[in-house]
């Protein structure tokens, strides 16, 4: 029998105006080093049941932005993935800064204002540019969508 591991993150993409806060991964990161992603980490233990509560963790740490500062932060975005021995389970939350903040150092890699627009050129995993392709042009839309890794396969 496999030993699946589960790993759970939760992420985020932080509007202002006609840009997004993106993160370049380091490139010593285990998982997508180099990729363009939002702002997110991994699911602690004790976070488990409150993926927001994870997600605005993960953005004060990354960014030094606090949940005061974010507006209309809802979850879009749930991502089922299989990696190696470990199945993936991501959420991701979009909302709207109240003002611009200064990009600060960060250990995870290297924070980036980027045009909406401009985004879906650069280099993500395929889940997250699905998700920002998705967002950018749905921005306004608040309902819940859903992918699941093609290494995923439902019983019919």
């Amino acid at each position: 029998m496999n030993d699946m591991q589960t790993i759970a993150f939760a992420g985020a993409f932080l509007k202002w105006q006609d840009e997004v806060l993106l993160m370049q991964r380091g490139k010593h990161k285990k998982l997508g080093p180099g990729l363009w992603a939002g702002i997110g980490g991994h699911i602690e233990q004790s976070e488990i049941n409150s993926p927001l509560t994870a997600c605005l963790r993960e953005i004060e740490e990354e960014t030094g932005i606090q949940f005061m500062q974010i507006e209309k932060l809802q979850l879009r975005y749930f991502a089922l993935l299989k990696h190696d021995n470990a199945l993936h389970s991501i959420y991701y939350f979009s909302g709207i800064l109240k003002e611009k903040p200064n990009l600060r150092e960060t250990s995870e890699g290297k924070l980036h204002w980027i045009k909406l627009k401009d985004g879906i050129n650069l280099d993500m995993a395929t889940f997250m540019k699905s998700f920002y392709l998705h967002w950018i042009n749905n921005i306004s839309d608040t309902s819940l969508h859903c992918f699941l890794d093609s290494n995923i396969h439902l019983l019919t």
